[in-house]
């Protein structure tokens, strides 16, 4: 037996004696390096709080996800089947139809583009309508009645152009505005980068006359600017919407209505007072909807949307749904929680879609409470956190395979689905610290800077690296915080973690800031 074998006995049985320790929780702050102070047992037991909390949250919404993904892929399947048994459209006694669309600094190439969809629509012309509520200039409306009162006569649609001055109340404002220029029986709201297949309209329609209330459909992503940034948001639109959209109505959760395709009776629309002067008119409709009883259905149809070709037009378009979510949250939450008209399901997952851009954050937070922890001295958290964190890998890889298949039935190839996924992972940790920021705004304001997202080839707005301070100060500040903790503990255990925090930030920023422009 040699000198060394003896200790190295004795601390194999240490060890395991720790772990066995660690195991039956009989370490509560978990494994830490130094004495702890008042001070630090105090932020220990918020930060915990806020960990576990987090990590619950995270854990229901992924297995949710894994849940409606599975039910969309079952559908994607039979999809053949389901389209042969599609009910016959009743086209005896259709009713009429005004399509309202908002604009406000759309490129007349984009209008135009919109209101000749429409016409392909196999829809009766004399039953419809299209009206343009426009924000922009007197100039520029004037300019876009010129050009689509020739195009209309040639498509052989009934088209007006509406100027509204006061441009307060958002697109919640500008629908409402709208409506009291609308004759149709059916209210159909598209937004103006919204493509539809022909039959969109009369399969709405006929879900309407067969007792739904308002009814929309999944959408996918097209781009008009081909590069690798748009390459991924179609990705993530075509294969993550079979998920949050088909998969939620096929499981009976919180029917959400998507605010760029909604056919709705203007009685019903009429009866929940119209849409919310706010820029959520669209999950604030839901929520109406569904506490007042009314019914709200998915069509067997695609639309298409244009998906944003930079960073920063993605990161106003999250911010602006993160802020809709959070309004909801203030001011239906309530309304949503006490109807008795709302299952209980229902209830819980419209609180989860409310949550679902909030929680981009929580990539950051995660980060920002790995670094608090080193500074005070955390080599491992405690076990019932440690549990937590290993059961949300386990089953982000099983949400994972199933976005693989899901991606294959879309159209996907495996490999791609997998560097397009492994992209979009990297886009949201980057995008996470904002998205934070911009969640704790949210919690104390009701007002918000609504910017809508460019479309069409040509981008009149110019970005600059402006739009990424808060993505280019993370570097400098974790490197700081890491000095920090050398200073102060010596802990040279956690410094390769956050070597990979920074390694990974770095990859994620290079491809953000190649598509900034």
């Amino acid at each position: 037996m040699s000198v060394n074998e003896p200790i190295s006995i004795e601390v194999r049985e240490l060890t395991k004696q720790l772990i066995q320790q660690y195991i039956m929780n009989q370490y509560p702050w978990g494994l830490i390096t130094r004495p702890l102070t008042p001070i630090s047992q105090a932020v220990l037991l918020i930060t915990y709080i806020i960990t576990i909390a987090m990590l619950i949250l995270s854990l229901l919404q992924i297995i949710v996800l894994t849940k409606y993904g599975i039910k969309s892929l079952g559908y994607l399947r039979e999809m053949k089947s389901a389209v042969d048994q599609r009910n016959k459209v009743l086209t005896s006694r259709l009713p009429f139809v005004t399509i309202l669309i908002p604009i406000k600094g759309e490129s007349t190439l984009t209008i135009e583009r919109s209101l000749q969809n429409i016409a392909r629509l196999s829809y009766p012309k004399d039953l419809l309508e299209v009206i343009y509520i426009s924000d922009d200039p007197e100039y520029y409306v004037n300019s876009i009645i010129n050009i689509l009162n020739n195009l209309s006569h040639r498509l052989g649609i009934n088209v007006k152009v509406i100027h509204r001055t006061d441009n307060s109340g958002y697109k919640g404002g500008a629908l409402n505005y709208g409506l009291r220029y609308a004759k149709g029986d059916v209210i159909a709201i598209f937004d103006v980068d919204t493509i539809t297949p022909s039959n969109y309209l009369l399969s709405a329609v006929n879900k309407l006359m067969m007792g739904y209330d308002a009814v929309t459909a999944v959408w996918r992503g097209y781009y008009t600017v081909d590069n690798a940034f748009s390459r991924l948001m179609k990705f993530m639109y075509d294969v993550y919407n079979e998920v949050f959209i088909r998969g939620r109505f096929l499981s009976n959760g919180f029917p959400a209505i998507s605010g760029n395709n909604i056919v709705i009776w203007r009685k019903v629309l009429n009866a929940v007072n119209g849409f919310c002067r706010c820029t959520g008119e669209d999950l604030d409709l839901s929520i109406k909807l569904r506490a007042m009883g009314y019914r709200v259905g998915l069509i067997d149809e695609y639309v298409a949307c244009e998906v944003p070709s930079t960073y920063p037009s993605l990161k106003r378009q999250f911010s602006r749904w993160l802020f809709n979510g959070i309004w909801n949250m203030k001011h239906n939450l309530r309304l949503l929680l006490t109807s008795g008209k709302v299952t209980t399901w229902e209830k819980i997952d419209g609180i989860l879609w409310m949550l679902q851009f909030p929680s981009i954050s929580f990539a950051a937070l995660s980060m920002l409470i790995t670094l608090v922890l080193s500074i005070i001295g955390v080599l491992i958290p405690p076990a019932p956190i440690l549990f937590l964190e290993l059961l949300n890998a386990i089953i982000v890889l099983s949400l994972f395979v199933v976005l693989l298949i899901l991606g294959k039935h879309v159209g996907y190839s495996i490999p791609n689905s997998v560097i397009q996924m492994t992209r979009g992972a990297l886009l949201t940790i980057v995008m996470s610290f904002p998205m934070l920021v911009y969640s704790l705004e949210s919690l104390v304001t009701d007002e918000w800077e609504w910017k809508s997202t460019p479309k069409g080839p040509i981008n009149p707005r110019s970005t600059s690296l402006r739009d990424l301070v808060h993505e280019l100060s993370l570097i400098p500040i974790i490197i700081i915080i890491t000095i920090v903790i050398l200073i102060l503990n010596n802990q040279i255990i956690t410094i390769p973690y956050i070597i990979s925090i920074i390694a990974i930030l770095a990859y994620g920023l290079r491809f953000v800031i190649a598509y900034a422009r």
